[in-house]
């Protein structure tokens, strides 16, 4: 994993545009932000399709520190 990091990573896209960055700038700059634009972006189509979804979906491990006043 953590040789990863230092190791090149080419991308290329369709129109031939090449991004060039090491593990760690993949990792952070280009993998987490297209994981979360696409999990919102299906959060979104389902909510739209009437699934009823909500925040309290995303949090269900913050309930283990509730506390009622």
């Amino acid at each position: 994993m953590d040789d990863g990091a230092e190791r090149q990573v080419s991308i290329t896209l369709a129109d031939g545009l090449v991004f060039d960055m090491t593990g760690q700038e993949y990792a952070v700059n280009w993998a987490t932000p297209q994981f979360y634009f696409h999990l919102v972006t299906a959060y979104n189509i389902l909510r739209h399709n009437g699934v009823p979804l909500g925040k309290a979906e995303y949090v269900q491990h913050m309930f283990a520190y509730l506390r009622q006043p």
